[in-house]
């Protein structure tokens, strides 16, 4: 028979491993501990997640989610791009980074030491790509919906690397030289000289179509040369 799951047990459980997590990191946390602090026993810790890392997501998510909307709030009140972009960007690199003792380098170290196979699934990390991409594509109106999208998984990308960063070079975070610079060059850039990269992929799909049919046609042709050369029988 299934246990009944309780609201406060959950919260308890989620409560206590935050806790461990921040004080010791993801790495070191251990589901005993978490149920020592909760007040549970281990067993039922597993009645109410798979795993360690499950319970880091149900952590996580509303954390980072937080963190976007805060992000939000703020550019209502910013009009000029430049400085919406800047604020973006700052966030991004530099404040969610550095949050509650870095804390976002638990999941650094979650997925470093996890696969697919364990129900790792990358939903949130789209869920706030996307919302990343709607906010770029306030800051920088010149740039099509496509190369925003590209932008906004680069900047994630960056957005990992910076992560590390404050947790190995002693809470280091982005120098405002580098936001700036790279605002100046986002806002700067001149999307009609580069053409766009579905256009690209089309015309590259169909110089290979082209190429292949031309190879077909030479083939028949000489085909047809051989057969035409033949001897006939007498």
């Amino acid at each position: 028979m299934a246990q009944t799951k309780k609201k406060e047990v959950r919260r308890a459980i989620l409560d206590a491993a935050y806790k461990v997590i921040a004080e010791r990191g993801y790495a070191d946390a251990s589901i005993s501990e978490i149920a020592r602090l909760a007040n549970v026993s281990p067993a039922n810790v597993y009645v109410y997640f798979r795993s360690k890392l499950d319970i880091l997501f149900a952590i996580y998510d509303p954390w980072l989610t937080a963190q976007f909307d805060e992000l939000e709030r703020s550019l209502v009140q910013i009009n000029a791009p430049s400085r919406r972009l800047k604020k973006v960007l700052s966030t991004l690199w530099r404040d969610i980074p550095s949050a509650n003792n870095g804390f976002a380098n638990n999941m650094m170290q979650a997925l470093s030491a996890t696969t697919g196979r364990e129900g790792y699934k990358p939903t949130l990390r789209f869920a706030a790509e996307k919302r990343l991409s709607k906010m770029l594509e306030e800051c920088l109106p010149h740039l099509d919906r496509e190369r925003v999208r590209d932008l906004a998984s680069i900047l994630f990308m960056a957005f990992d690397g910076y992560i590390v960063n404050f947790h190995l070079l002693e809470r280091a975070t982005c120098p405002m030289r580098r936001l700036e610079l790279l605002g100046e060059i986002l806002l700067s850039f001149d999307s009609q000289r580069l053409p766009r990269a579905g256009r690209t992929a089309r015309r590259a799909r169909g110089e290979r179509s082209a190429s292949v049919a031309v190879q077909k046609s030479a083939s028949f042709l000489r085909r047809a040369r051989l057969r035409t050369s033949e001897p006939k029988p007498h």
